[in-house]
Order: structure tokens, then sequence, then C-alpha cells
């Protein structure tokens, strides 16, 4: 049996109406007079807590595992108990506390009568189908048939009473005469058979199913064992021994304890867990109720004397019980946790304290996979994200293998990948040593805490990947433009330069061969377009020149920066240069620099001494000009330093301008070398 969403929606609606009904008609008693002994004692106790846990238990299975039936039996079981709850409340208003307020207090009577029952014929399923839904083979099918039985003569006494509601059904009223009457009363004894019978053969299922299960089912199965044997024994206790003594509310709470095991059908529960979830829940219901109790006493005196007082002060103590639940909740669970769940406490402790810091401190790459090794105890646990692409890469930005596992960690059988789901889907994956059983919560509750890191970790590689294909590609942008730029030289030197220079050395060669023949004039115009032949020729040396000069190519910067200084007309020093090469774009930025720094000395600082520096320091190559001058120059006075500083920028390095007011200027770009090493 599957639900769909929309379906599943439903479900979870009706679970929240059972539940808010139950509420709602507790709120009545209280009005009408409800004691607490009464309600511990009592019928509504036991009632009150099946609905209003089993509804949201059955929806919650529901959701987890679509096909198990026992969520089901939970709704149903859940959902009758909340109309029993109402129907009695309104019977008891109606015939008992203010007689004919409410209509419909016939129906209501027949209403409470009978739906007591569907949870007591429904109980043996409970241990039939345990933990999965299903029994546990074909031979135990006919096991459910104790249950339909119940069921079925539970719509007869419906039947039956139907007549009789009103007054005769009260639960003082004497037996009303009759066939019908005497009818019912042998359905209800059908009905206690039917269950004792379907209990007896859910024991057997269960222990055939100790016998045969798997180790981690024999585990569930145990417990279920003893905490079921412990409801029957308060049960019948509190029904036969100590009827006023509260037994029947302790009992539902030991099946309600059983059941939250059920519902974990995959996970292991050992006796650690039990006892941990036993003195939270226990601990935190007592907190619960002597501040409700405390509130409750304390303003009815205050406000004894007023109008409405008694029901002001249940409203009271009600709210401030509901406000402590929550902050008392975590409270509570990190105490027990510190005391007998050490190691869970300080990993969860520890992964929340690095997500309380992410508002306040940047968090450097590989951060979180750090905190999580160390909250998991797992030295080579690596963590990956996944792209909007598939693309998976590491805290840095960096890629890794397709399989999701850093190329640092291999892949083998002893590591775990665990996929960290978000709101859009994959947000990516934690390789992990492989996590024994009864660590799986600790696993669970440590990926819980780290939802909100991962996905900001995500976001920052994510940003790291796109900043680093920024970077390329300006890179390739400066590479390109080097490139043109020397394809230009090329064809300036080899194409037009060359053409000219042939075309004026024939034109002298014609004019020689011709000798006297030549007009005077035509002599003249021969000598002035040799004249203008040679001129363009050395405007285009000039133009070649001026984009990269002959010897960065051939030689390197070093030979380039003193060919550069060697044509400044100013007083100019060449400090250091290297002695040896770099890659291409590196010293066509070096040069670019110097050529800068001096034109805009030359520019500003005609008289100044400029001295001009290259080196490499520590994994960085440093090219700077500095002069003497008046200074006050800044990225924004012009084009050409604003240009120089992009460039700089898109081989990945920095550039400076320091040049206060009558200090002279100081321009330093810091250039990484580390990609090729120096040779």
């Amino acid at each position: 049996m599957s639900v769909t969403g929309r379906g599943e929606r439903w479900l979870w609606l009706l679970a929240a109406c059972a539940v808010a009904l139950a509420v709602a008609a507790v709120v009545v008693d209280v009005r009408d007079g409800l004691t607490w002994r009464a309600f511990a004692t009592g019928d509504p106790g036991f009632s009150v807590i099946m609905a209003s846990t089993f509804p949201l238990l059955g929806a919650a299975v529901l959701h987890r595992e679509p096909g198990n039936r026992l969520a089901w039996l939970f709704l149903l079981v859940g959902v009758s108990r909340s109309v029993f709850v109402a129907a009695t409340v309104w019977t008891r208003h109606v015939y008992l506390v203010d007689p004919g307020s409410w209509p419909g207090g016939p129906t209501a009577s027949w209403v409470a009568f009978w739906t007591r029952f569907p949870a007591a014929a429904v109980a043996p399923l409970a241990l039939l189908w345990f933990p999965d839904g299903r029994p546990p083979g074909r031979r135990w099918r006919a096991g459910a048939l104790p249950s339909a039985v119940a069921l079925a003569t539970t719509a007869a006494v419906a039947a039956l009473s139907w007549p009789f509601r009103g007054h005769q059904l009260l639960p003082d009223a004497p037996q009303p005469p009759g066939p019908a009457a005497a009818a019912a009363a042998v359905c209800l004894v059908l009905i206690a058979a039917a269950a004792v019978t379907g209990l007896a053969v859910g024991l057997a299922s269960l222990v055939s199913r100790l016998r045969h299960a798997e180790a981690e089912v024999r585990q569930q199965v145990k417990w279920y064992l003893f905490g079921g044997a412990a409801a029957v024994a308060f049960n019948l206790a509190g029904d036969i021994a100590a009827p006023h003594a509260g037994l029947n509310l302790a009992g539902t709470l030991a099946s309600e304890a059983v059941i939250l095991i059920a519902i974990e059908r995959y996970r292991l529960w050992n006796i650690d867990r039990l006892i941990n979830r036993t003195l939270v829940y226990g601990t935190l219901t007592a907190l619960v109720a002597v501040t409700y109790a405390g509130f409750a006493a304390g303003l009815g005196l205050l406000l004894g004397g007023v109008a409405y007082g008694r029901n002001l002060a249940v409203a009271g103590a009600t709210l401030a019980a509901a406000a402590l639940v929550a902050p008392a909740r975590r409270g509570v669970q990190d105490a027990i946790d510190r005391r007998f769940d050490r190691r869970r406490f300080d990993a969860v402790a520890r992964v929340r304290a690095y997500a309380d810091q992410l508002g306040t401190r940047p968090a450097a790459p590989g951060q979180l996979q750090a905190v999580l090794a160390e909250a998991l105890r797992d030295p080579e646990l690596s963590l990956t994200f996944a792209l909007a692409d598939g693309r998976l890469v590491d805290g840095a930005g960096r890629l890794v293998d397709g399989a999701g596992t850093p190329t640092t960690v291999p892949a083998d059988d002893r590591r775990t990948v665990s996929r960290l789901a978000g709101g859009d889907g994959e947000v990516g994956r934690l390789v992990h040593r492989p996590i024994p059983a009864h660590e799986q919560r600790l696993l669970v509750e440590v990926l819980a805490a780290a939802a909100m890191p991962v996905e900001h970790a995500r976001l920052q590689a994510e940003l790291r990947v796109q900043l680093t294909a920024v970077e390329a590609s300006r890179a390739r942008i400066v590479e390109a433009a080097d490139a043109e730029r020397r394809r230009i030289e090329r064809n300036l030197h080899d194409g037009a330069q060359q053409r000219l220079v042939a075309l004026a050395v024939r034109l002298r060669s014609e004019q020689r061969r011709q000798g006297l023949a030549v007009d005077p004039a035509m002599t003249a115009l021969l000598d002035l377009t040799v004249g203008q032949l040679q001129d363009a020729v050395a405007d285009l040396r000039t133009l070649a020149g001026g984009l990269l000069p002959a010897a960065l190519a051939s030689e390197g910067l070093g030979p380039a920066l003193r060919e550069l200084v060697d044509r400044q007309p100013a007083d100019v020093r060449l400090l250091c240069t290297p002695d040896h090469r770099h890659r291409p774009g590196l010293e066509a930025t070096g040069w670019f620099v110097a050529a800068e720094g001096l034109a805009n000395a030359v520019k500003h600082a005609p008289r100044a001494t400029v001295t001009v520096t290259a080196r490499c320091l520590d994994k960085t190559f440093v090219v700077a000009v500095t002069d003497s001058g008046p200074g006050g120059a800044t990225l924004d006075s012009g084009t050409g330093l604003r240009g120089l500083a992009d460039r700089v920028d898109a081989s990945g390095g920095q550039f400076t301008v320091t040049s206060p007011p009558g200090g002279g200027t100081d321009l330093r770009a810091v250039l990484p070398c580390a990609v090729l090493p120096c040779a």
C-alpha cells in the first residue's frame, strides 16, 4: 500500500485533527472539574495519551515507510481513541455537568460506548506485524483472524446499542433488558476472547521472529517483548489489584515506549539509547507536571476571589507548562547526553560551536572538513561539494575525481561515502570510515548540526571555482593580447617593412642603372620617393619597437630592461635585474610595468632620479619603479596606470602605487613565479 504526496498530507491533517480533538476534550473536561487523580487513575489518562500520540505516530511511520501496515493500525487506534475521549467528555457534560446545555447527548453516549473497543480489537496486530507491517511468514497470516472477528463484533455492538443511546449507556446505568442488550453483552465477551486469543498469537509470532530474524531485528523484538510484557503487567494490575493507582496510564506509556522502537525499523536500539530517551522524557514530564501544578496552585490562590479565577489559573498554568517544554527539552537532553552519551554530546557541540562562529568569523577553506574529522574521530575524512553542473570540488574549489573522493584519499573498501542532501538536491559527499550500528545516531546528529555549515561551505567553494575561472579567463585574455602583439610585430617586420625596404632598394638600383639618361626632374622625384620609403620604414620600426622589444623575446627581461633604460633621457639607474628567464607572460607584464613607470617619471618628474628594480623574492617576482618627483599619482590619474593594474591583477599579482604629495612615486608589481619555477 502506498500513499501519494497529496494523500499523505490528508493523513497528516487527519492526525492533527485527532490530536486537536483530544486536546480540546481535555480542556473541556478540566473545566468541568476533572482532577489530576481522576485523570491518572481512570480512563481519561491513558485514552488521552493514546489519542494524542498514536495518530501522529501513524502518520510519521507512513511518511517513512508507506508500505508498513502498522502505520494504518496506529492511525486507527489513535483516531478511535480521540473520538472516544471527545464523545465521553461530551456525554459527561450533557448528562452530569450541565444537563441539556449541548445538543446531541444521546448520539455522543452511543459513540462513547462502542469506540473504546477498536483499539483493543486491533492491539494483537501490533504484535503480529511488528516491525515491518507483515507477519513473520505465511503460516502466520491467519493470526489476523482474531482481530478481524473482534472488529466485526465491535460493529455488531455498535448496531445493537443504538436503540439504547442516552441515559441507558451511561457508565453507572443498569443493564437494559431485552434480547438486544443480551446480544450486545455476548458480543462484548466475544471481543474480549478474540483480543486475548490474538494477543497470544501475536506473542507467539514475536517469539518466532526472535528466533529466526537477523541480529538487528532480534534486538528490537527483545525490547518490544520486554515493553509489551511491562504494559500487560501494568494494565492487569491497574484493572484488578490497584484500580486507583494510575497503573493503566503507566502501562500505556510503556506500550508507547516500545512502539517508538517499532517505527525505527532499520536502526539498532540498544539499552543506552533506551535509557537516554527514558530519562529525557521522564525528567521533562516531571518538570512540566511540577510547573503546571505550581502555577495552577499559585494562580488559584491569587485569583481565588476573581470571576472565572479557576479558569484563568488553569489557562495560565497550561501556558507556563507549554512555554517550558521547548527550552527544557534541549536542556534536559544536553544534561543527560553529557552524563550518559558524552561522545555524541561533544561531537554535536563541536559542530554547533563552529556553526555559531560562521556569522562573526570567516571560515578558511577546509575548516569544516577538519571540524567533522574531529567530531567523528576520522583523520582521513574528506568533504566534497556538488556544483550545479554535477562536478565535485573540495573546500578550496579544486576538482576531485568522478567517484567523489579527493585524490588524496584512496577509495577502497575501508571507506564509506555519505551523500549530503539539501533543499536543491545533493549538496556534497562525506567520505569517512564505516560507522558501526551503535554510532549511527552520532553520524545522523552530527550531519544534522552541520547542515547549515555544509551549505555555507558549498557556496564558498562554488564562489572559489567561479573566481578561479574568472582569473583563468583574464590570464587567457592577457596571453591572447600578447600573442596578437607578437603576431603584429612579425607581420610588420616580415611583411610591410620588408616590402618597403625592397621597393626603396629597387628604385635606387634602377636610378643608378639608368645613370645620365634619367631626366633631372625624375631624379629628384626618385630621391624624394626613396626618402619617404626610408621614413616609413623607420616609423614601422618605431611602432614595432613600441609594442614589445625584440630583446625581451630573444634574451629575456634583464637585457630588455637595460635597453629600455638606455633610451631614457632622464637620470635612470637600473639597480637589479634577473639573470634567468621566466614565463613569457610574466616577463611581458614586468616590462610593461617598467615602461609605464619610466614614461610617467619622464612626463611628470623630468629632473627626478629614477630607479628600476626587478628581482625574485620568495616565489614572487617584484618589479618596482621609484622616482624622487613631486608625487601625487593615483590609479585614477590616467588610463595607463589603471590598465597596468588590471594586467597585473589578471596575471595573479598585486599592483600598488605609493605616491604621497612631495614624497616621490613608487610603482610596484608583485607577480607569482611559482607556477613555472625560475630556470
